[in-house]
């Protein structure tokens, strides 16, 4: 058969008034398959397809590790537990490849005082794992290699207000280091691990809850030869969660702090609805420099924050998966400018009644945008957060010197097998160069502080480096890790708040069924997606339970339907939790 559109028209039954921050979108997915209980999710490629997969821990007895392999569609194949945890609750998962066999492996993190580390087989199964005592109740980790001797380590942050290194020895086996001193009295409720003055050298940063006074931040410097020298960033009233990104593009690693924001302090202050955002940007030299990103009031604040570019423009977001007052929760984006701002009222997609746990990033239909996947903490419910964002205009960054990289996003995946490149440079001094190294080779090399070309790139990982340099032999540079493969990217359909779209159908080919996507934006929960074909209900995906609480919701369509020869009409309708109804019709002629 063979499709023609006749004319498309957009409907809006319930006006909403469009938010004019962002032209930000979404296709929201309640996936329904994990075990109960799922608390935290990494994402990295464990079966070595090219797809990215996810891994999450939960389950009855709340010590399950589970994978769910990616179909590089944004869907994922059912659940398969890899293992269980050797002692109770898991409190945190991380995805790294400890034995540096190019395969990823899994180490979650227990309240009863191991961290345990699955090795990955490469075929999306795990060995038997390696578990590691603590020396106090463990409350964060994450892994860096703090020796220099290419092997990751393990950074547990613990209930005694104390970090503990663990050196990596012989890939698969793991031996206390060194037990430093935070803070007394204090729990270590996160830790990260990062180059924060490019110096070729992990530290380490830390946040600690406790009494007032004993709240707040620290980074730990090293030397090269795990010797700490403890600093103190900044105290909080009520901190929240720590997260490390490289925020304005500049190679070095910089620190994310979330914590809430009273209305009644001007800074850091008492629990509420209202999130605060702080990095500490590295800035050489074992320096950093503060500065407060977001106060936002109406937001619970979220026990970590992402850093990554949203819509593609090169500037760094703000991402966290949060609650905000009356119970509606869902995904928030702050977008940033170029001059270092950001939005301080974030784009909301709301996704449940339900909570929101911390979100994980990564591109899981493969369209060079990020997405995210969060689960919710007591259903049976994980929500899969599509990017349907039209990208946006090529920003240049006004931080004194930046290379600002466009495209391509950081990990995410594109189809070879060649690939854009869109970088720009801002200097207060003249540019006088421009640079692209592909896997460690210079690629592009010419006197210009601008350059938006295609290169050929083999399909898998690739590391790619844009360094500019400027007329008093000053070099700066921005990094970006992708994966490359044969194939196309999967459609989605952007949707502006308080309306529906009908992106597709667009044409198929003789003897095809009809591909038929539609999505929606709504300012509450989504409670039903459905589609009409000639005035027949076709298709309904509800978000909610008969009788029943919002757990989760659906924004959007995304079937392929057999139609005979002749016109018909097709309607997408989107209801949310107000009553209220989103509509778009597209008139179509089979021949």
């Amino acid at each position: 058969m063979r499709i023609k559109i006749v004319s498309a028209l957009v409907l809006l039954t319930s006006a909403i008034a469009v938010n004019a921050q962002t032209n930000l979108s979404f296709q929201l997915k309640r996936d329904t398959s994990p075990a109960y209980g799922g608390e935290n999710i990494a994402q990295a490629d464990f079966n070595r397809d090219g797809k990215p997969d996810m891994v999450y821990t939960g389950g009855t007895n709340y010590t399950d590790v589970t994978l769910r392999l990616g179909n590089g569609d944004g869907t994922f194949q059912g659940p398969s537990r890899i293992g269980i945890a050797d002692s109770a609750q898991i409190l945190d998962i991380v995805a790294a490849d400890f034995d540096n066999d190019g395969i990823q492996d899994v180490a979650v993190l227990c309240i009863g005082g191991t961290f345990d580390v699955f090795f990955g087989i490469g075929d999306g199964t795990f060995a038997a794992p390696v578990s590691v005592a603590t020396s106090a109740s463990p409350r964060s980790i994450a892994v860096g290699d703090f020796n220099g001797d290419h092997l990751l380590d393990v950074v547990i942050g613990d209930i005694a207000g104390n970090i503990e290194i663990f050196n990596n020895v012989s890939s698969r086996s793991f031996i206390l280091q060194n037990t430093i001193a935070i803070e007394a009295n204090t729990d270590v409720i996160s830790v990260g691990a990062g180059d924060f003055d490019h110096s070729g050298i992990q530290n380490i940063a830390a946040m600690t809850i406790g009494n007032p006074a004993g709240s707040g931040t620290y980074v730990l410097w090293n030397d090269g030869h795990e010797n700490f020298r403890k600093a103190v960033l900044t105290p909080f009233t009520s901190p929240a969660g720590l997260t490390i990104a490289d925020l304005n593009q500049d190679g070095m690693a910089d620190i994310l702090l979330s914590y809430s924001c009273g209305t009644q302090d001007t800074i850091k202050g008492n629990n509420s609805t209202c999130q605060g955002v702080i990095a500490f940007y590295g800035q050489g030299q074992q320096k950093l420099f503060e500065r407060t990103l977001v106060m936002s009031d109406g937001v619970q604040a979220s026990s970590r924050v992402l850093g990554v570019d949203v819509n593609g423009d090169g500037i760094g977001d703000l991402v966290a998966g949060n609650t905000t007052t009356g119970a509606q929760s869902g995904l928030f984006v702050w977008l940033g400018h170029p001059d270092g701002s950001y939005e301080q009222t974030p784009a909301q997609f709301i996704a449940t009644t339900d909570s929101v746990g911390p979100p994980a990033a990564g591109d899981f239909n493969r369209d060079g945008m990020m997405d995210f996947v969060a689960d919710m903490p007591g259903s049976a419910q994980t929500q899969i957060f599509l990017n349907a964002t039209d990208r946006a205009p090529c920003s240049t960054s006004q931080i004194d010197p930046t290379v600002t990289v466009c495209a391509p996003v950081d990990n995410t995946y594109l189809p070879g097998p060649t690939v854009r490149v869109q970088a720009n440079a801002y200097d207060t001094r003249q540019v006088t160069a421009l640079q692209l190294y592909t896997n460690g080779t210079l690629t592009y090399s010419q006197p210009v502080s601008s350059f938006d070309q295609s290169f050929p790139l083999n399909n898998g990982a690739n590391f790619l480096v844009v360094k500019a340099w400027d007329y008093t032999g000053l070099n700066f540079r921005s990094e970006r890790h992708i994966n490359v493969y044969s194939g196309t990217p999967e459609p989605v359909c952007p949707a502006a708040l308080g309306t529906a779209n009908m992106c597709l159908p667009s044409g198929a080919t003789s003897g095809s069924t009809v591909h038929i996507l539609a999505n929606g934006y709504t300012p509450v929960v989504p409670t039903s997606a459905q589609l009409y074909i000639d005035g027949h209900l076709t298709m309904t995906d509800d978000g909610c339970i008969p009788n029943g609480g919002c757990v989760g919701g659906t924004s959007f369509i995304d079937a392929y339907v057999s139609m005979p020869a002749g016109s018909h009409d097709l309607v997408f309708k989107l209801w949310d939790a107000n009553g209220n109804v989103y509509t778009a019709e597209r008139n179509v002629t089979v021949q």
